[in-house]
């Protein structure tokens, strides 16, 4: 597919600002986490790190895109959550339940039918927190806060960052 769009591409930054941008991100995540580790398990801050990779990587760093990425990472949980309560509640006919809102899930994605709730970073946590790994030793309640506290952290961090740099860009 080819773009057709004549914005150009944003160049890459050279090598010392390179080493500044790398040193401020360690800082922010360092930052999360000795913030997350306040209130969460060493277990559940993969969901900021998870919120972050999806909002800079799939929607560019871009506020206005921050709720969206947070929203759909919540039905993804939930879903996640969700095949393993029914199918532990209400055995194989839970397990059919929650597989099939996976199915429908992936369907409204698909088709783009709710793009609110039902996005890219759906399927990313869906995908992640239906691993068998996670869902044995994942604290559901403290997912959904690492993800929403780490989305929010990380969000102002990073438009905190973009406000200052425009601040101090040479006028022109």
């Amino acid at each position: 597919m080819n773009d057709t769009t004549n914005a150009p591409a944003a160049a890459a930054p050279g090598p010392v600002a390179g080493l500044a941008i790398t040193f401020i991100v360690l800082l922010v995540i360092v930052g999360w986490i000795a913030l997350g580790l306040q209130f969460l398990a060493d277990t559940s801050l993969f969901g900021g790190f998870l919120l972050l990779w999806f909002w800079a990587s799939c929607e560019q760093l871009d506020f206005r895109r921050l709720p969206v990425a947070i929203a759909g990472a919540l039905v993804g949980i939930f879903l996640a959550w969700f095949i393993v309560f029914a199918g532990a509640k209400w055995g194989g006919a839970g397990l059919a339940t929650g597989i099939g809102l996976l199915v429908l899930a992936l369907y409204l994605d698909v088709i783009k039918a709710v793009p609110l709730l039902v996005n890219g970073s759906t399927m990313l946590y869906l995908t992640v927190a239906a691993a068998p790994l996670i869902q044995l030793h994942v604290n559901w309640l403290e997912l959904v806060l690492s993800t929403v506290v780490g989305g929010v952290f990380f969000g102002l961090v990073v438009e905190g960052l973009k406000r200052l740099a425009a601040r101090m860009a040479p006028a022109g």
